[in-house]
């Protein structure tokens, strides 16, 4: 019994010095001092390896000391939490080996107590504070490596020399992206413990290139730094630095592959141990040629060995429960059976034939279906060989989360990365439904608060956004507008014209005038999905049913200001309310979608309640409108991001412009975990009106650099149409598609114009099938004049446009075709 012990004892505390990375370090500083001085003493060469490596142990007793509470949660196999180690052991051990480092370095060199301190302090702060912190974490980590260098230098040396600075920040850089890779790999632990790690709280796309880009700089500093340092890469250093970066690469490459899962995250790990300690190798080799070899290949072994046996033992062992081939085919097999029968209806699906191709990793497979007449199932030898393709990919254990233990959702997978998905934007709200239909038979439910949390990349553009338009129904609201039957058909057409996959065309609980146009509208099949609206009310919900719209917008104001003094409701009946007008939609087969109005004035945690009764009752997508466009661009993004995540449904930005927001804050929203924007042609509507379409399309084509799918030359043409439609004139100053939008009249701007349009130009012209023009006024200058003259088929020299410009400031000109006007005159002028 005492023997079981002892080697139980044993074995916690060679787990805890995780030898495979105890190696590197002790590495790290004899590369250091063999740079410093090649013909070093072996005794402090020994000192150089021995301190930082009982350092390192210090610092990994400290660090599973101090992070204990997290790894009970995350890594319960480990020593302290698993009960195989005390706590108090972890700090008497910390103490113990930082004071015989401390010590053994104090006899080479007593100006290493300052580093050895420094180094303490470093490791307790990383643990204690910084871990919590982003990237500051990573960074805090990687100066404990420096330290270890800086140490190995002033074994040999007083201080170290500032020429090896550089190679000091070898280790600074690459540390904080491996243990950034560390922290993609720890990513649930992390965020479940409550850590706010880089990937947690920026997502995986964008720790990754901050991975890249500290590796890119790892090894430019490796290069640079051994020529400032005045050594000379031999070939076996040359040879070490080669293989080394090749296996960055690799890390790298996995590190891109989406969905980027735990395992993938590890795998990439696992590569970065042996690649470091090589690169440290070849560092050595640098110093001392030859001799560094077998210490770098005793290293290697000991760093490989040591990690797979752990590594397979815990961490691999760990990973979240897959699925095997004939579970999935099984799972799908039976939904499409119970689907296929009476009780269920995809009437909003009716006009839609795609085949859906499902690709799974882990295990390897592809499960293909096909739609089409309201119906879902598998395809046929009958099937159209050329039906449009949706490409689905993920892994069996993303796979087995959402559908069959229903601990996570699509729009969660989608945002975090580990979900993709290759299809247009309409077809992403069908599919919505689809997928919505397919996880109502799996277990668990959509309740807030029990789906497991993926981390959504904040800041970033999701793959897709579905941009809606309401110019029917929201801008009809504009005062004094009110569309005939045939002009909404029109419209209804020009705007599927455009690309616009969702268009809400009305409110039927309006009048028998508005039924009749939205069932025309429904009844012209449009390469578009058609919304109508309605309240939290049967008669609402049966006349938007019966119009034949494939999706319905069940909306209710969920702030005081509507519930209370408006609606005179309380929360409790107004959920209730939701969710049979959800359920309604949804017996109907059409796409259910809950619009919360006045969500902006809405207390999150209420709106969450609102968000979850709706996801609970089936409905497929969410809506977040700033009723009174009282938002603004950071809290609206704020709002999202905390309402997000929660979701377990996309959600849509409805915004309008009463303080000039609409369209700053309906990219905010997407910034902030949204994946839908609602807008309206030129932003009209009630008061302020909406978010302008041709602005927010612009902004996302431009600003982000992200391809809508829309043809942009066709908005300028559908703005001047819906402006003689309310009967109004496109204000020539107004974004996209005013008359002054690509026209220059300064003489600066036009001499920058002439030179590089970009200059003065977001955008080119082009881009929306407009044309740059050059007008003369008073502050035109002589490329201006010309330019005009050019355009005219005149030759001037610089002396006639010179007169011409004067003649200008001087008299000018009434007509507002400057152009015209200026060509007769430089006409008449050039003749004298």
């Amino acid at each position: 019994m005492r023997l079981a012990t002892v080697r139980q004892s044993v074995v916690a505390h060679v787990e805890t010095w995780r030898p495979y990375t105890a190696c590197y370090v002790g590495l790290v500083g004899l590369a250091g001092a063999a740079i410093a001085v090649p013909a070093a003493d072996p005794v402090r060469l020994f000192a150089a390896w021995g301190v930082p490596t009982l350092g390192w142990l210090g610092g990994l007793y400290g660090g599973d000391y101090f992070d204990r509470e997290l790894d009970a949660k995350a890594k319960p196999h480990r020593p302290i939490p698993s009960g195989r180690m005390r706590a108090g052991t972890a700090l008497g051990m910390l103490i113990g080996c930082t004071t015989a480092g401390g010590a053994l370095g104090l006899l080479v060199n007593w100006r290493t107590a300052l580093l050895v301190l420094a180094a303490l302090v470093t490791g307790i702060a990383y643990s204690a504070i910084f871990k919590a912190r982003g990237v500051t974490g990573n960074v805090v980590r990687g100066l404990i490596t420096v330290c270890a260098f800086l140490f190995g230098t002033m074994c040999v040396l007083d201080w170290p020399p500032p020429g090896l600075l550089l190679l000091a920040a070898v280790f600074l850089f690459h540390d904080t992206g491996s243990n950034l890779v560390g922290a993609l790999r720890d990513m649930d632990g992390d965020r479940d413990g409550g850590y706010d790690t880089l990937p947690v709280r920026r997502g995986t796309d964008y720790s990754v290139r901050v991975v890249t880009a500290c590796f890119a700089l790892s090894y430019a500093c490796a290069i640079g730094g051994a020529v400032l340092a005045g050594r000379s890469f031999g070939i076996v250093s040359v040879t070490g630095v080669v293989i080394a970066a090749v296996l960055c690469g690799r890390s790298v490459a996995l590190l891109g592959e989406r969905p980027l899962t735990r395992l993938i995250a590890l795998h990439a790990h696992e590569v970065l141990v042996l690649e470091r300690v090589l690169l440290a190798g070849a560092l050595l080799c640098l110093g001392i040629g030859w001799i560094g070899v077998p210490i770098t290949v005793a290293a290697l072994v000991a760093a490989g060995v040591s990690q797979r046996a752990m590594r397979r033992r815990h961490e691999l062992g760990q990973q979240p429960s897959t699925v095997d081939s004939a579970t999935v085919l099984d799972y799908v097999r039976s939904r499409l059976a119970e689907l296929d029968t009476p009780g269920h209806s995809f009437a909003g699906l009716a006009n839609w034939h795609r085949v859906i191709e499902i690709r799974l990793r882990e295990p390897d497979l592809v499960v293909s279906l096909v739609t089409g007449d309201g119906k879902v199932r598998e395809p046929g030898a009958d099937d159209a060989p050329d039906l449009p393709k949706i490409v689905i990919s993920t892994t069996g254990a993303v796979f087995a989360d959402i559908f069959l233990h229903g601990t996570s959702n699509p729009r969660r997978a989608y945002l975090a990365r580990t979900l993709s998905v290759e299809s247009s934007a309409r077809d992403m709200m069908q599919l919505n439904q689809l997928f919505n239909a397919f996880r109502a038979g799996s277990p668990g439910s959509w309740t807030v608060g029990r789906t497991r949390v993926e981390p959504v990349a904040v800041g970033e553009l999701p793959e897709r956004v579905v941009i809606s338009d309401t110019t029917l129904r929201d801008g009809e609201q504009m005062p004094g507008v009110a569309f005939s039957p045939n002009v909404k058909v029109d419209l209804a057409r020009r705007l599927a014209g455009l690309g616009v996959p969702l268009i809400e065309v009305g409110f039927p609980a309006v009048s028998a005038d508005e039924r009749t146009a939205i069932r025309t509208i429904v009844e012209a099949d449009l390469d578009a999905a058609i919304q109508v609206i309605a309240r939290p009310v049967e008669s609402d919900v049966r006349a938007a049913i019966d119009c034949g719209a494939q999706s319905v917008a069940v909306f209710i104001g969920t702030s005081p200001g509507h519930l209370e003094r408006k609606l005179r409701l309380d929360v409790d009946e107004a959920l209730r309310r939701v969710d049979r007008a959800v359920r309604l939609v949804k017996q109907a087969g059409r796409q259910a979608v809950f619009a919360a109005e006045d969500a902006t004035r809405t207390d999150p945690a209420v709106l969450c309640r609102f968000y979850a009764a709706a996801a609970d009752a089936g409905a497929d997508a969410l809506g977040l409108a700033d009723t009174a466009g009282v938002a603004n661009p950071w809290s609206l993004r704020q709002l999202v991001a905390a309402v997000g995540e929660q979701c377990p449904l996309p959600l849509a930005m409805h915004c309008h412009n009463d303080l000039g927001l609409a369209t700053a804050n309906s990219i905010a929203g997407l910034l902030g975990g949204a994946s839908g924007v609602q807008c309206s042609v030129l932003g009209i509507g009630e008061r302020a009106g909406n978010a302008p379409l041709e602005q927010v399309v612009l902004s996302l084509e431009t600003s982000h650099g992200y391809s809508t799918g829309l043809d942009l030359r066709q908005l300028e043409p559908l703005a001047a149409h819906v402006a003689g439609l309310v009967g109004t004139s496109l204000p020539p100053f107004m974004p996209v598609v005013g008359d002054h939008a690509f026209v220059h009249e300064s003489g600066l701007h036009v001499d920058g114009i002439t030179r590089d349009p970009s200059t003065y130009e977001p955008y080119s012209p082009d881009l929306v099938g407009r044309q740059r023009r050059i007008v003369l006024g008073k502050h035109s200058g002589r490329s201006a004049v010309l330019e005009v003259a050019e355009q005219h088929g005149v030759a001037l020299s610089g002396e006639q446009a010179d007169r011409v410009l004067e003649q200008l400031k001087t008299e000018g000109f009434d007509n507002l075709d400057m152009a015209t006007v200026i060509s007769q005159y430089v006409g008449k002028k050039a003749s004298t």
